[in-house]
């Protein structure tokens, strides 16, 4: 189910010598990051420009830790298979964090990165593991070097009632897609959202090819995904358009 990602991944880090990857959206982006860690060839630096988990840490090899007001990057030589580099951990609402590195580290970061070719994945939005998000005015925060964003779609979401319960920022989702608050978020919904530019599209690097990923994991509405009308509606808007479960971890 990740052929079609990694492919890409691997095409664009050959063709460009260095990737450079955001990943925004909902219902799955850090399962994402996981997946392209294990799988891609070679060494991977896995890294977020908002907050992570700090449960997140256990799932990779190796973890770095780089100090907020330090613009020396950590010693990264040896790195062989996956890492994650953060920022220090922190607490919001009682819940244990790992915070983003700042704008200049991510920077001294994908220079490290594209003179050693090792590819760069970047958790760049929270969704307070809701299935379905809209971006606040600050997100997503996508650094603009990216080259490839892949916006995650949770299916979770699809017919279920539009609420915080489902999605986050649930006001600003029905303001960006013209459903009222609690009716059932159909495709179609759900297909405008990625097309709005303040939605899916939002913040978006020039430069930057576009992807999204529909998540299917607990999606109890299946019947309902037409993949052949959702690459319709989204060709020309998006380079790709990929479905599979990224819970299926190994």
């Amino acid at each position: 189910m990740m052929a079609g990602i990694l492919t890409e991944i691997e095409r664009l880090h050959k063709e460009k010598g260095q990737i450079s990857v955001s990943l925004v959206g909902a219902g799955g982006k850090t399962s994402l990051m996981r997946c392209l860690a294990y799988y891609l060839p070679g060494p991977v630096i896995c890294t977020t420009s908002t907050k992570l988990s700090s449960d997140e840490a256990a799932f990779f090899e190796e973890h770095v830790v780089w100090q907020k007001y330090s613009s020396s990057l950590p010693i990264l030589d040896g790195v062989e298979n996956n890492l994650l580099l953060t920022g220090g951990p922190l607490e919001v609402n009682g819940i244990q964090k790992l915070s983003g590195l700042t704008e200049e580290q991510l920077i001294i970061l994908n220079h490290y990165c594209t003179e050693k070719q090792i590819p760069l994945i970047i958790e760049a939005d929270g969704s307070k593991r809701r299935p379905l998000k809209a971006p606040a005015d600050w997100e997503p925060v996508i650094p603009a070097f990216t080259n490839l964003v892949i916006v995650v779609i949770g299916v979770a979401g699809l017919m279920k009632p539009l609420n915080e319960e489902y999605v986050f920022r649930s006001q600003i989702f029905s303001q960006l897609t013209d459903l009222e608050m609690g009716q059932p978020i159909g495709l179609s919904a759900i297909v405008r959202y990625l097309k709005h530019p303040l939605g899916g599209l939002k913040r978006i690097p020039d430069q930057a090819k576009r992807s999204v990923l529909f998540n299917l994991a607990g999606c109890d509405a299946m019947e309902l995904v037409d993949k052949i009308l959702i690459e319709e509606q989204l060709s020309g808007v998006f380079d790709g358009v990929f479905f599979g479960n990224v819970d299926l971890l190994p």
